[in-house]
């Protein structure tokens, strides 16, 4: 059966359920300097399910609450973003952060939850709630010192459930634009798209989202992405960036 766009209340369990159907197959492989991760559409959906876990309980996170992502482009920032989307809260860049259209600058006001890797600084202690993140992949633990009351997310976030316990609110991020290649592209199917993107892809979250829904998957940074490793990657297309 061809998969069909959700409506924009139906994107969260519809990328979950995506994923689930991805399963063992690749959904994201991320190039660092620390080297390739690969993360099956399996994987991925259980860290966007542990990370809503996570700011929902632990963080109380609510539909329009702002969520600053003081961090570097990385798969788990893209995570982030997902998990605050599904729970109808509001991604926003800090300073010194590439904004991008569908992460753009946050006000000037202080933040109700900052995620950051640098949280000894910037307005940590005026922010409601506060999360360390090192950008590295297997990071069990944040390798910096922790300001008081700050909480470690890659230790508390595997506490969390591998199930999804709550009913999701109405998405508040992108709608998913179909992708070429894919099955959500119309006419004969193909094979699901594989897109390479610009940093994690959150500049392009509609392509993200339609690849993903299709059982495809994107590779990134595009930066660290040569012809060998994208034809290693079966690369079906660039994800063009919505910024302007």
């Amino acid at each position: 059966m061809t998969p069909s766009t959700p409506s924009t209340s139906d994107v969260a369990s519809g990328l979950l359920a995506a994923l689930e159907r991805t399963g063992p197959r690749p959904a994201l492989a991320w190039y660092e300097e620390e080297g390739r991760v690969e993360l099956s559409g399996h994987v991925l959906a259980n860290w966007v399910i542990k990370s809503i876990g996570h700011l929902h309980d632990e963080i109380a996170l609510a539909p329009g609450t702002e969520v600053v992502l003081d961090l570097p482009a990385h798969w788990k920032r893209l995570v982030l973003a997902l998990a605050v989307w599904s729970l109808g809260g509001t991604p926003r860049a800090a300073d010194g952060v590439r904004a991008t259209a569908f992460l753009p600058h946050a006000p000037s006001s202080v933040p109700e939850v900052l995620i950051s890797d640098r949280p000894g600084s910037g307005p940590v202690e005026d922010a409601d709630e506060v999360l360390a993140v090192d950008p590295i992949s297997l990071a069990a633990r944040f390798s910096g010192e922790l300001p008081p009351l700050v909480h470690d997310w890659a230790q508390e976030v595997r506490a969390s459930s591998d199930r999804l316990a709550i009913a999701l609110p109405a998405w508040s991020g992108p709608s998913a634009e179909p992708v070429g290649g894919s099955d959500l592209a119309g006419g004969t199917p193909g094979p699901p798209a594989r897109l390479l993107v610009e940093d994690d892809g959150l500049d392009a979250v509609p392509q993200v989202l339609g690849a993903l829904l299709a059982g495809g998957g994107i590779v990134g940074p595009a930066s660290r992405v040569d012809e060998r490793r994208a034809a290693d990657e079966q690369v079906t297309g660039r994800a063009c960036s919505s910024q302007r």
